[in-house]
C-alpha cells in the first residue's frame, strides 16, 4: 500500500494466518525456536521429549524444532543429545508423527560442534579449522585435515537423509555459536592455508558445501533454515 506521504508502505501481514514453506503448509508463522533440550540420553528420542515438543504442537505453534541434532557423536555439545543415525531413525519417525497429530510442523537442528564439543563427552580432541584454544574451556583444539571435512560433509548429508526419512518437515543448519561451520568462516579462527581458508570465499567454502550435501540428500524444494551468529564478540 502507499502512504499519504507517496511512500510505500509495508502491507501488514497476520501472523496467525496459515503460510507456506516452500511445499510444506504452516498453519501460522510461529515456530518453536531450537533450544537444546537435554532429553536423550542414550542419542535416541524419548517419550520425554516427544511430550516436550508436542506440548508446542497443543498450544499452537506453526513448526517446532528439535535441537540439537548432532551429525556424529563426536559433534555433540552436550549430553542428552540426539545422534542423527539409522538407530535413531524409529523414534524420530514417533516423534514427528506425534507432532504432526497436534496440527503442528516438525524441523530438524543439524550441527556439529566443532570447538564447543567437549572432549570429556566425546571422548577424542576437538577439531577446528586451525589449531585453537577454545576461549570458555580453555581447551586445545586440533586442525581438521582435509579428509576429516569430507567426511564431516557426508555426515550432514547422512543426516539429513535421516531427518527426511523421518518425516520432518524442514532442517534447520547450526551455521553459529562457534560449531564447526561458524569457526570456519571466522578470520580468526581459521588460519588454514589451503582452499579452506584465507578468502572470504575460501572460508565459506566449507559451510556451502554443507549446504550442496544437504540439499542432495534432502531434494530441491525441502526447506533449509540457516542458524548464523551476528557477532563474535
Amino acid at each position: 500500500m502507499t502512504g499519504h506521504d507517496g511512500e510505500q508502505m509495508a502491507t501488514a501481514v497476520d501472523p496467525f494466518a496459515p503460510t507456506q514453506l516452500g511445499p510444506v503448509t504452516l498453519r501460522n508463522r510461529v515456530i518453536k525456536a531450537a533450544t537444546s533440550e537435554g532429553r536423550s540420553p542414550d542419542g535416541l528420542v524419548t517419550d520425554d521429549l516427544i511430550g516436550f515438543h508436542r506440548a508446542f504442537a497443543d498450544g499452537g505453534v506453526g513448526m517446532t524444532t528439535v535441537a540439537y541434532c548432532c551429525v556424529s557423536k563426536e559433534g555433540a555439545s552436550a549430553p542428552g543429545q540426539i545422534v542423527m543415525n539409522a538407530q535413531a531413525l524409529p523414534g524420530l519417525g514417533r516423534l514427528t508423527d506425534a507432532v504432526h497429530g497436534s496440527g503442528a510442523a516438525i524441523s530438524a537442528q543439524l550441527g556439529h560442534a566443532g570447538i564447543v564439543a567437549p572432549k570429556k563427552l566425546t571422548g577424542v580432541t576437538a577439531v577446528a579449522p586451525s589449531r585453537f584454544i577454545n576461549p570458555t574451556s580453555f581447551a586445545y583444539c586440533r586442525e581438521i585435515t582435509r579428509a576429516e571435512i569430507a567426511r564431516v560433509i557426508e555426515q550432514f548429508a547422512a543426516a539429513a537423509q535421516v531427518a527426511v526419512d523421518a518425516g520432518f518437515d524442514a532442517v534447520e543448519l547450526h551455521f553459529g555459536h562457534l560449531y564447526l561451520p561458524s569457526s570456519f568462516l571466522s578470520p580468526l579462527i581459521n588460519r588454514r592455508r589451503d582452499e579452506y581458508g584465507g578468502s572470504f570465499e575460501n572460508r565459506c567454502r566449507f559451510p556451502l558445501e554443507v549446504i550442496s550435501a544437504v540439499r542432495r540428500a534432502a531434494g530441491a524444494d525441502f526447506p533449509l533454515f540457516y542458524r548464523l551468529t551476528g557477532d563474535d564478540l
